[in-house]
């Protein structure tokens, strides 16, 4: 069964991670994807930890492996008069350009959006930078922290005694991922209609932000800024110990807090007090270790399954064995095994959504590093194997 963006051919510059995962992304629903890297070294993330077996080598970096499969790879360097003519070539053939050099740092002048969009005006032109490609910050680098902290999505998470807490493993560049490969759809559809692309400029920071969907109006219509969540006595959601892990109580308010009580097998939290929402919170710190004593009889699974079968809302906090071998997962057949030719066969986590006129298939795993130069440049555009070895030499791939 064909990918639903089937003869959609994206070039992808750049490295590290969200212009990667939005190419991925556009591969993984049947675009061809094609990986432009620099001849000496590649992508950036080919020297991200963790590696497979503990060896730092190119073709070993894990989150290299899973952020480019299904896509194929060529080295390029466009800032040599032959490579700019390769990347002319190959932006005629070109639907989509997915990048995330900063706003003044195209490797070659080609590739500068008002270029694109004027030389090839059919061209979908997906721009990812960490404050978007206007106003005052356009130039500033930010990690993944500092992007999380710039958007105001930190502020309001973790404890208000304590300081903001920062989420981890670089979400907010997966975000900005995601976003611009929607992006990137809805301005393919529109083309359909319009036979002209379009530049899309994503803002990392932007896109986190607009996940603020409580806070900015609370303070747009209030002036109130809203804070993190009180330590105890908001519900209950948050993380506590069970015997062999964390788990997650929670208490909607339509359940009645017996059957919780029922659940944890604490006769104390029968208690009249705890019967209302508003004695939850004032009693919140005994509560609380009422709970605790409880949930320490519990293994995380079992009080999992309990809570669900009474409707009850309660999670576990799961690690990467939990997520392997979760039965919910592996029933719902959301893991494909993935053999590369150097780092080996392993797992990797599927799509999200389940597209009933799409089977979802990892039939690439990353590329090598050059690998399918041979492939696109003779094959394709009529380079011969001599031209090849010139261009290797002339630093051009």
């Amino acid at each position: 069964m064909a990918g639903i963006l089937s003869g959609i051919r994206a070039l992808e510059f750049g490295g590290h991670v969200s212009a990667p995962f939005c190419a991925k992304l556009l591969a993984d629903y049947g675009a061809d994807v094609i990986k432009v890297e620099p001849p000496a070294g590649g992508d950036e993330a080919r020297r991200m930890g963790p590696f497979v077996g503990d060896d730092p080598h190119p073709d070993k970096s894990i989150p290299f492996l899973y952020l480019n499969t299904n896509k194929r790879g060529i080295t390029l360097n466009p800032s040599t008069t032959a490579g700019a003519g390769l990347l002319a070539e190959l932006l005629d053939e070109a639907d989509v350009v997915v990048e995330n050099f900063p706003p003044d740092e195209k490797p070659a002048p080609a590739l500068e959006i008002e270029s694109l969009t004027r030389t090839y005006p059919n061209l979908v032109v997906a721009s990812i930078t960490p404050f978007g490609q206007t106003g005052p910050y356009r130039n500033y680098a930010a990690t993944d922290i500092v992007a999380v902290a710039m958007s105001g999505l930190m502020y309001h998470s973790g404890d208000s005694d304590r300081e903001p807490l920062r989420n981890v493993l670089n979400q907010s560049f997966y975000v900005a991922g995601i976003n611009a490969a929607v992006a990137t759809a809805a301005a393919l559809f529109q083309r359909m209609t319009t036979g002209r692309g379009q530049s899309i400029d994503v803002s990392t920071v932007e896109c986190l932000a607009s996940h603020l969907v409580q806070a900015v109006p609370y303070y747009s219509y209030m002036g109130a800024i809203k804070g993190r969540r009180p330590v105890r006595g908001s519900g209950f959601e948050e993380l506590m110990p069970a015997r062999d892990g964390y788990v997650i109580p929670s208490v909607q308010g339509s359940q009645p807090w017996a059957t919780v009580a029922d659940l944890i097998g604490v006769p104390e939290l029968h208690d009249e007090r705890f019967a209302s929402g508003s004695g939850r919170i004032e009693y919140g710190e005994e509560i609380y270790d009422l709970l605790v004593k409880g949930l320490a009889e519990w293994d995380r699974k079992a009080l999992h399954q309990a809570s669900g079968e009474r409707r009850l809302v309660f999670g576990m906090a799961q690690d990467a064995g939990d997520l392997h071998d979760c039965p919910h997962l592996r029933e719902r057949d959301f893991f494909r095994s993935v053999n590369h030719p150097v780092a080996g066969e392993a797992d990797y986590p599927g799509l999200g959504p389940k597209l009933s006129g799409m089977e979802y298939e990892v039939y690439r795993p990353a590329p090598l590093l050059g690998q399918h130069n041979r492939e696109i440049y003779e094959d394709e555009l009529g380079r011969s194997a001599g031209e090849l070895a010139q261009l290797r030499a002339l630093g051009a791939i």
